[in-house]
């Protein structure tokens, strides 16, 4: 052994003695932008609002109300009777964690951060045991500038949409190792892929599909049923499908439920056009792309133009590695695998319906990971013998830059980082302690409506989770039980009082004038340089408006989530549309009204 070699066989030596303990080692330093942007929120206090205290309030559920669907998606056209996301196991996997933290906000911070370091742990575990050190390595690195990306928003924002996307690549890993013969892993791809399903509809055609191709290879491979532990695997993957599935099975069969029925009208049967083929394929060049979102961090929407010298760069390299498996048998079914994966998920991305939104495809990020790690691996197993040539620290500093780069990247941009919709959150903390100040004892039942011009309703859900923390609790309306859960809807007849949180200073003057109204708490979560600048924003975006003739808009600024239909639904020009867009971020003051029960909202 020459002294230059030392370093790194000293380094296989001990990946080989403790294994466990390196690929525990490579996931807490892969992730440690993610660690350190959970690990910020430990001092200080955020109030989860909109989508992220909705998932707060499903956990809230557990033990007293367990849920038996997800959180509230967009499904159906009844308002009254919103659906939900197929099944509830991002609440139960979240909940150990989250009990363990005090039923905590950060603590669903750490438990969503938990989940997501598990997947990766198992996935490099996992090809670790069955291909080897040189593919975990490669993996690790490619992880490694897939979180320096997301980080630090997608791991604050425990967000049922994001909760699947590092579980997705376990899935896919664990796929293709029952294809090559690890049959003990069936159980677990079905309990995984029945995980991302169920916490995001995009996964049900991706997961579907691949747990179908993978039962009929192994069928075909070992001529049917006839190997006897494969049986007691399939047994054992039956059981666990069965068991994950009971919850959303009893919700369909309740009375005034159905939430799978509502699904499959939805979605068989959808309220607008599809985006195409088109559509479909210009996302997909854009997200497999080597200059895509998954290495340069999110921002680009399916419909913008790609980057063509990424994409033909990312081409080069996959098709390289396509030629070079030729010589390699151990990844062509790693290779089919990918393949059909992304064929079902450009057609599946072509029924999308609606707003085309980023998010919807997250799930591509994945693919294009794992497409370019897997090229890579085989190219570098085809030079296996120079590399061995190699003199040893120079392998070694190789990797130590390919992995310290984008962590250290990440954890600078990090640090100190707060979960998004500050103001949001600013807003709750403000309003909550003025309002349990006020209130009486919790023998009265009250209810909450919102006039949100801003937010979308997401502050109103922060304080019916924070209220009911301070031992208030507060109904909503039946069209709000999706988000709230429905034991906590109200009816406006059963309530003794009725709370209205109307956002906007122009609102509030307005509900001041009401002599039925009593004024509970107010509060500016804005700074002095914030308020300056709404105030002249407002002006900016009043007067481009007349200049526009369209002056029957300035209503829509203080109308129920009139800020999201000027951005999304009314055809506004790129000047006007950035001044409403900042204008709402921003977000804007608002107080909390008491009024009789039936009294509507402005006289």
């Amino acid at each position: 052994m020459t002294n230059d070699s030392f370093p790194a066989s000293r380094l296989r030596a001990v990946a080989e003695r403790h294994p466990v303990v390196v690929t525990f080692t490579l996931t807490v330093l892969i992730t440690l932008p993610a660690i350190i942007a959970v690990a910020s929120n430990f001092v200080g206090r955020w109030y989860p609002t909109g989508d992220v205290s909705h998932t707060e309030l499903l956990l809230r559920g557990i033990p007293r109300d367990p849920p038996l669907v997800g959180v509230a998606a967009r499904v159906g056209n009844d308002i009254n009777n919103q659906g939900y996301t197929p099944g509830p196991s991002m609440a139960y996997l979240m909940f150990p964690v989250y009990l363990a933290f005090g039923r905590s906000s950060v603590g669903m911070l750490v438990s969503n951060l938990t989940l997501h370091l598990v997947a990766i742990w198992a996935t490099l575990t996992f090809v670790r045991r069955w291909s080897g050190w040189l593919p975990t390595l490669v993996l690790a690195v490619g992880v490694a500038v897939m979180v320096r990306a997301l980080a630090p928003r997608f791991f604050l924002e425990p967000w049922n949409v994001w909760v699947p996307v590092f579980a997705f690549m376990l899935f896919l890993v664990l796929a293709w190792g029952v294809s090559e013969g690890h049959h003990r892993a069936i159980p677990l791809l079905v309990a995984v892929g029945t995980h991302c399903l169920q916490t995001h509809i995009s996964y049900v055609p991706l997961v579907g599909a691949v747990i179908v191709g993978v039962l009929i290879h192994l069928l075909v491979e070992n001529r049917g049923w006839g190997d006897s532990r494969l049986r007691r695997r399939f047994a054992w993957a039956v059981a666990v499908l069965a068991l994950m599935w009971l919850p959303p099975v009893i919700e369909q069969f309740r009375p005034n439920s159905g939430n799978l029925r509502r699904l499959w009208d939805h979605f068989t049967d959808p309220p607008s056009a599809t985006v195409g083929l088109k559509a479909s394929i210009k996302a997909m060049i854009g997200e497999l792309n080597l200059f895509g979102p998954w290495i340069n961090g999110p921002g680009r929407a399916p419909y913008d133009a790609p980057n063509v010298i990424g994409f033909v760069l990312f081409i080069v390299l996959v098709g390289s590695g396509i030629v070079a498996a030729r010589h390699r048998s151990e990844f062509r079914r790693a290779i089919v695998l990918l393949a059909g994966t992304t064929f079902v998920g450009l057609v599946a991305t072509a029924r999308i319906f609606g707003n085309f939104y980023d998010y919807l495809i997250r799930w591509m990020w994945v693919l294009a990971l794992l497409w370019s790690v897997l090229s890579i691996v085989v190219l570098l197993s085809l030079l296996r013998d120079s590399v061995r040539g190699m003199k040893g620290h120079w392998a070694l500093g190789a990797l130590v830059v390919a992995l310290v780069v984008p962590v250290a990247w990440g954890a600078t941009a990090s640090a100190g980082a707060e979960p998004p919709y500050g103001n949001d959150s600013r807003l709750v903390g403000g309003l909550a302690p003025q309002l349990a100040a006020v209130l009486p004892d919790n023998d009265t039942s009250r209810l909450l409506r919102w006039h949100d011009p801003a937010a979308l309703g997401g502050t109103a859900f922060g304080l019916v989770l924070e209220m009911e923390k301070r031992g208030i609790e507060l109904g909503v309306d039946p069209w709000g039980g999706a988000a709230a859960r429905p034991y906590r809807v109200l009816d406006e007849s059963n309530a003794d009082s009725v709370l209205w949180l109307i956002v906007g200073p122009e609102n509030i003057e307005r509900f001041t004038q009401r002599p039925d109204a009593i004024q509970l708490a107010a509060y500016d979560p804005r700074s002095t340089a914030e308020r300056d600048e709404s105030d002249d924003l407002r002006s900016r975006i009043e007067n481009r408006m007349n200049a526009l003739g369209h002056p029957e808009w300035i209503d829509l600024l203080d109308s129920q989530y009139g800020h999201m239909q000027i951005l999304l639904f009314t055809p506004v020009p790129s000047d006007l549309f950035d001044l409403v867009a900042r204008y709402s971020e921003i977000r804007l003051p608002a107080a909390l009204f008491a009024v009789p029960p039936g009294a509507p909202l402005f006289p």
